[in-house]
């Protein structure tokens, strides 16, 4: 199977949270942390316990909302740390040319050219707009982003991704 697809900001910014919430629990616990904390801050906050004195008091807003402005930031440091990680990885701007098989897969950029086996990769995961391929043993991952297949395409590298690693 044979594809071409550029990795542009949002592309990999996308595959990059999918990353993080499949890799494993530990990153799974650092993409929805922010979430479970806000959720919990509004919670002690308007649900009677002994550290807003059971309610006898008006709930004091600021206490309440603080969390948002706090929410907000750290989305926001998490997409200025993808874009900066993206600037990093120069490898993955120019085309790139991959030809997946059933002994690996090869990337062809006006660089480089690398061949690996499917040994590399421990798993693979999926949502609506790509496919990330885990390395195995680090933190590194391939992207392959599905707005540049067709639906054959797609069924294709998910047959073949599944015929030679688990789904994480």
């Amino acid at each position: 199977m044979h594809i071409q697809f550029f990795i542009n900001e949002r592309d990999y910014k996308s595959a990059a949270l999918l990353a993080m919430r499949k890799r494993s629990n530990i990153s799974a616990l650092d993409y929805y942390g922010p979430y479970v904390v806000a959720v919990i801050w509004i919670g002690a906050s308007i649900i009677p316990n002994p550290f807003n004195n059971y309610l006898q008091e008006p709930a004091d807003l600021l206490l309440t909302l603080g969390v948002i402005p706090i929410f907000i930031g750290v989305l926001a440091l998490r997409r200025r740390t993808m874009q900066r990680e993206y600037r990093k990885l120069r490898n993955l701007h120019p085309l790139q040319a991959v030809d997946f098989d059933n002994s690996g897969l090869r990337n062809s950029t006006t660089d480089t050219i690398t061949r690996t086996g499917w040994t590399i990769y421990s798993k693979f995961a999926e949502d609506k707009d790509s496919f990330v391929l885990f390395h195995a043993g680090s933190v590194l991952f391939f992207p392959v982003p599905k707005s540049n297949l067709t639906v054959p395409q797609a069924d294709e590298l998910r047959n073949l991704l599944a015929a030679h690693m688990p789904r994480a």
